[in-house]
């Protein structure tokens, strides 16, 4: 009888002999995220679901920085967000005239409860430390559970405004009036 089983070849000096009697190759180390010649990629950590881009804003007297997030925010991201903001709150000891921290959020395509939840922590730690956290938003993907959950109210959440004036109207058509068989255009 023939037996199944794999023979077994003890592994050489070097390392390089496999379970069939074969050598094996070594694998070479992964360059680390942000070393010469590799792109760094995230914030902290090598995360393509999310980017953040951190800059310093002149803010009155003061600077304010700001973290734009660009992409997901749900329970797979929400951890790099969380080490960010953790960072920036201790950055922000170090500057004299820093006023706070702005979390711009115009480009989140999705936020979850898991980021909504780092959201809230982070506004707590910042009110205990002296820090204002503010959120920027103006899409229904982000402005939407934050009204739903009541964060809006909680968190200092600020809409920009549109880039045309809100009172030109969008169209051209006018409204029919009582009495009329059809609307009329302008």
């Amino acid at each position: 009888m023939e037996s199944n089983l794999i023979p077994f070849s003890p592994v050489d000096a070097a390392g390089t002999r496999g379970p069939r009697g074969r050598t094996t190759r070594r694998r070479r180390p992964r360059p680390k995220p942000g070393s010469p010649g590799v792109p760094y990629e995230g914030a902290f950590r090598g995360s393509s679901l999310l980017r953040l881009a951190i800059s310093w804003q002149p803010v009155g007297c003061g600077v304010e920085m700001r973290i734009q997030v660009t992409g997901d925010l749900d329970m797979a991201t929400a951890s790099t967000l969380a080490e960010a903001l953790t960072r920036a709150q201790f950055d922000l000891r170090l500057v004299p005239n820093a006023t706070g921290i702005a979390l711009d959020l115009r480009t989140v395509s999705f936020l979850g409860a898991a980021g909504m939840h780092v959201m809230a922590r982070a506004h707590a730690t910042a009110a205990a430390a002296g820090v204002g956290l503010r959120l920027i938003a103006d899409h229904a993907a982000v402005t939407r559970p934050l009204a739903l959950t009541g964060l809006d109210r909680t968190l200092d959440l600020n809409r920009p405004p549109l880039a045309g004036p809100a009172s030109a109207p969008t169209s051209a058509v006018v409204p029919r009036q009582r009495g009329e068989l059809g609307g009329g255009t302008a």
